[in-house]
């Protein structure tokens, strides 16, 4: 009996091996929560096409169930992954730990059905424990958004789990198996031709990730960026940069609602610094038509500059020390979080 629970226990090997991928995990999962703003951007919604990389979220956790084969690796994995997330800066705050948390339970659950490793069984698991979090975060922050939206979001949250995340966790633990990097009790399968394909089609995807991750960092990301400052470019005459700090006294109040397509305000008062005032301060050039509002994730608004003018109400104030776009009148999408760029143009 004695030596049939520790056969059920977690060796050093597998602890570790949960410790890596969950610090990959976690780390990268930051990075990725990037790339679906991104995503989201190129579809010009505020959110919600970020699902299609959804998968890339629970890849660790259904690698850590296929290499060690033990229930418990999932769930283990992917609350450790949310932990590292989390701590490493990730948009979602703590919540992000309960996501990981449901995501990894259901890994385990869905692949403990059957007791040998099966190729259908890990897709359906990736699919079903990806689109877990949207119903997670509905859950957690529901706003009223209708029920078709969040189907259409758990849909594509579906098919990226069992594409970007079942399919691909199986054939990433293949290559790590062949490539003798792991072990695992049952001997590797010959490569064919269709598991050439499947490899071809594995590393295509690794290196689409790099390149939205060069992209990222390269046209994107400011390192430099101060949470209450914001670079003011384009189509003016004195480019400068805005530091709420500096304009202390300066502030008005407006008393305004948020109305978004996810998220749901009542109407209270928002104090800061009237847009155009800041504006000015750069001299804008005549032929401006429009300024652009760009976060540090790459999200961004575009507001026409009529919209923009004296009497708009518009103004940037201080959320949680970041700066954010107050918009009376407009979509919650054009309530700008984190700024960090002004475009004008």
């Amino acid at each position: 009996m004695g030596d049939e629970v520790a056969r059920e226990r977690f060796g050093v090997r597998d602890l570790v091996l949960i410790a890596l991928l969950a610090a990959a995990g976690g780390v990268l999962s930051t990075y990725i929560g990037y790339l679906g703003n991104l995503i989201n951007r190129l579809f010009g919604v505020p959110f919600g096409a970020g699902q299609l990389i959804a998968g890339l979220h629970i890849v660790w956790a259904l690698l850590a169930r296929l290499l060690i084969g033990r229930f418990g690796a999932g769930t283990l994995t992917g609350v450790l992954k949310g932990a590292v997330e989390f701590l490493s800066g990730g948009t979602h705050g703590v919540v992000v730990v309960l996501v990981s948390l449901v995501e990894g339970l259901l890994v385990d659950l869905g692949m403990g059905i059957l007791p040998r490793r099966s190729l259908v069984l890990t897709i359906v698991a990736g699919a079903v424990a990806s689109a877990s979090n949207v119903f997670v975060f509905q859950a957690i922050y529901f706003s009223g958004v209708s029920i078709r939206f969040i189907l259409v979001m758990a849909g594509l949250a579906l098919v990226s789990g069992a594409a970007f995340g079942g399919y691909l966790a199986w054939d990433i633990e293949r290559l790590l198996v062949a490539s003798r990097i792991v072990r695992r009790s049952d001997p590797p399968a010959s490569a064919g031709p269709r598991s050439r394909i499947r490899t071809l089609g594995t590393l295509a995807v690794i290196l689409a990730l790099l390149g939205g991750g060069v992209f990222y960092y390269v046209s994107v990301f400011d390192p430099f960026a101060a949470p209450d400052e914001a670079r003011i470019t384009g189509a003016v005459n004195a480019p400068c940069t805005f530091r709420y700090a500096e304009w202390t006294g300066e502030e008005e109040t407006v008393h305004t609602e948020l109305r978004g397509s996810s998220t749901y305000v009542p109407a209270r008062d928002y104090r800061g610094i009237p847009l155009a005032d800041v504006l000015e301060e750069a001299d804008p050039r005549p032929e401006a038509t429009a300024v652009r509002l760009i976060a540090d994730d790459g999200y961004e608004a575009t507001l026409d500059w009529d919209a923009v003018g004296p009497t708009s109400g518009v103004l940037l104030t201080l959320d949680d020390g970041r700066l954010r776009l107050v918009a009376p009148g407009h979509d919650g999408a054009y309530w700008v979080r984190r700024v960090t760029r002004i475009v004008v143009e």
